[in-house]
């Protein structure tokens, strides 16, 4: 009697698959890569789109610095006479025990910080070197130092010119001398980190 071949074959005897294997390797590898390519290609538009907003943001904050300096520059010839003004009435009212009725009135500067901080706020300029940043947060300490005495200078001016304010005088002149202090130095700063802003490095 004649058996057909492989009638005996052994149930435990592996089977070839039929499966199209190799064809879904290669489709998940390429979704896999697909994926990948998406997430490199999104990473690099958000890097694109910060390096604007700091393009912007520095822009800005160029812009103010600048304004800044010039109102620094428009005060600054008239402050050194206008102390001495200042000055001699002290000592009109030490001489004459009056106070003089003639006082001039201080022009305070426009310092603007308004850029600085919506840069700093918004992490626009992160990415920005630390020893960079520390150059232009120099320049803003600066002007810190004098939009605050101005307050106080510009209280103390008040003060005399509408109280009478013999005893506010001294106070004056301390925060006058200050402010002259104060303002070179800040022009100094500002100075600087307008070179640092003009010589394009930032933005490389």
């Amino acid at each position: 009697m004649r058996y057909p071949a492989g009638a005996f074959r052994s149930s435990q005897e592996p089977v070839i698959s039929t499966s199209k294997r190799p064809p879904l390797l290669l489709e998940s590898i390429a979704i896999f890569l697909s994926v990948l390519l998406a997430f490199f290609v999104e990473q690099w538009r958000e890097d694109l789109n910060e390096e604007k907003d700091a393009e912007v943001a520095l822009s800005l904050v160029r812009a103010e610095l600048a304004q800044n300096l010039a109102e620094l520059e428009r005060i600054a010839p008239s402050r050194p006479e206008l102390l001495l003004a200042y000055q001699e009435a002290i000592q009109s009212l030490i001489r004459e025990k009056q106070f003089p009725q003639d006082l001039p009135r201080t022009v305070p500067p426009e310092i603007t910080i308004v850029a600085y901080e919506l840069a700093t706020d918004s992490g626009a300029i992160a990415s920005v070197e630390a020893s960079d940043l520390l150059v232009i947060a120099s320049a803003y300490e600066a002007l810190e130092k004098v939009r605050r005495n101005e307050i106080f200078l510009e209280n103390r001016n008040a003060q005399i010119r509408f109280n009478d304010g013999e005893q506010y005088l001294s106070g004056f002149i301390y925060y006058f001398n200050r402010a002259m202090g104060n303002e070179p130095r800040a022009i100094a700063k500002v100075q600087e980190a307008l070179v640092l802003l003009d010589s394009g490095r930032l933005s490389e």
